[in-house]
């Protein structure tokens, strides 16, 4: 993690430290609470793993989602070996097992779902849950990362309908088409819903979130070395408690 957000770091809840391989094989479904309990959801986030590597040890669940990146390439990407660089380093693989993700975002708000055809969109939707244990001497912390290759507004709204998730990576892309013109304002929309705020947001250039980023008690950067251009991002630590009766 980065040194300037340590404060924030918790150790390895049990049940992810109880989980075994044949666990993980039935799939993510049964945990899914546990998951999304205190996790960092990453929309649009192709291979960037740099929120790993940014947040691993205050968050020990990982969430992306993206359905432009091929899964055969997540797959490769989740099941290589890494030594240095990465949140993923100095890891081994407890378990991965694939999933249909359908199930778990068909209940979006509607206003979160895409209508029509989406050209951007050649495969079906497939999701990847995988558990990471460190294999450094006296540690003893995991971490779950789950990848689903669906609509990535429409994956936030069906996971955090009322609550906000604990951690969020806003970075705009350019879209090109895409189905929305950038995620700051869906987010922003959907956050109308929550009870609460993010507690932790990585930021990259051309956000919206102007009001949240005026917000943060604290901020940090850091460059995104595994994005697809290297880009300077911003780590925001919003104090929730303060900011829960703020008006919106």
């Amino acid at each position: 993690m980065l040194p300037e957000i340590s404060f924030l770091a918790n150790a390895t809840s049990g049940w992810l430290m109880n989980l075994s391989p044949s666990d993980i094989q039935q799939g993510p479904n049964l945990w899914m609470k546990h998951i999304t309990e205190v996790a960092l959801i990453y929309p649009g986030s192709g291979l960037d793993g740099s929120p790993v590597r940014q947040c691993n040890g205050v968050f020990q669940s990982f969430i992306f989602a993206d359905y432009g990146t091929p899964k055969a390439v997540v797959l490769a990407e989740l099941t290589r070996q890494r030594r240095t660089g990465t949140g993923f380093a100095h890891h081994n693989l407890v378990g991965l097992v694939e999933f249909d993700p359908t199930p778990l975002v068909a209940n979006a708000d509607p206003a979160f779902i895409h209508q029509g055809e989406n050209r951007h969109q050649t495969q079906s939707p497939f999701g990847i849950w995988a558990v990471y244990e460190s294999n450094l001497p006296d540690s003893h912390e995991r971490f779950s990362f789950l990848f689903l290759g669906v609509e990535a507004i429409q994956a936030l709204a069906a996971l955090f309908p009322t609550e906000a998730p604990h951690g969020l990576v806003v970075q705009e892309h350019g879209f090109s088409g895409n189905c929305w013109s950038n995620f700051s304002d869906p987010i922003l929309k959907l956050a109308e819903h929550w009870n609460n705020f993010p507690e932790v947001l990585i930021l990259g250039p051309n956000h919206h979130l102007d009001q949240w980023h005026e917000w943060a008690q604290f901020r940090c950067v850091d460059l995104a070395t595994e994005a697809m251009h290297q880009e300077v991002r911003e780590v925001l630590w919003l104090n929730t408690y303060d900011l829960f009766n703020r008006d919106r």
